[in-house]
């Protein structure tokens, strides 16, 4: 009696914790370690079915770390974010190193685009002269800042001048 009754609050667990997981799939992509994370602080008493209900997860293709950082990526370029930072925050959501490296690359022409997008929105729709130093150090700073790697600030700025 005792284990048949351990065997269905397990099922429960289970059940409860796939439809936890589901409703934060449902608001947004989430990475495995995202979703790991959020239910043992939601259900500190069931490590043991955790890793099985994500393995299940993965391969009913509900949850996908590739998937989550096209995403990602989509969403934070279109905010202005660099690649540099992005790779930062992808790796602090524990996304894998190889599928972060998949998912973004640097020499992808859209990013220069989108840096030289960002320059002319910070400086008003032009870039400031050659002769205005102190304003374009100003932008290659705030660029920096933005995770932009340095020589693709300099080929937006020679691109622009």
């Amino acid at each position: 009696m005792r284990r048949t009754r351990s065997v269905s609050t397990n099922k429960a667990l289970a059940l409860s914790l796939r439809r936890a997981a589901m409703d934060l799939l449902a608001r947004r992509e989430h990475s495995r370690a995202e979703l790991l994370d959020k239910l043992q602080r939601r259900f500190p008493d069931a490590d043991a079915l955790l890793a099985e209900v994500l393995e299940q997860l993965t391969a009913d293709g509900l949850q996908n770390d590739e998937r989550f950082c096209e995403a990602y990526v989509r969403y934070r370029r279109s905010r202005g974010a660099g690649p540099l930072l992005i790779r930062q925050e992808l790796r602090q959501k524990g996304v894998a190193a190889s599928t972060v490296q998949v998912a973004l690359d640097p020499s992808a022409p859209e990013w220069l685009d989108t840096l030289h997008t960002l320059l002319l929105k910070k400086s008003g729709g032009s870039l400031p002269p050659a002769s205005e130093r102190a304003a374009r150090q100003k932008l290659y700073r705030a660029m920096l800042a933005k995770g932009y790697p340095a020589d693709m600030i300099s080929r937006a700025f020679g691109a622009a001048s």
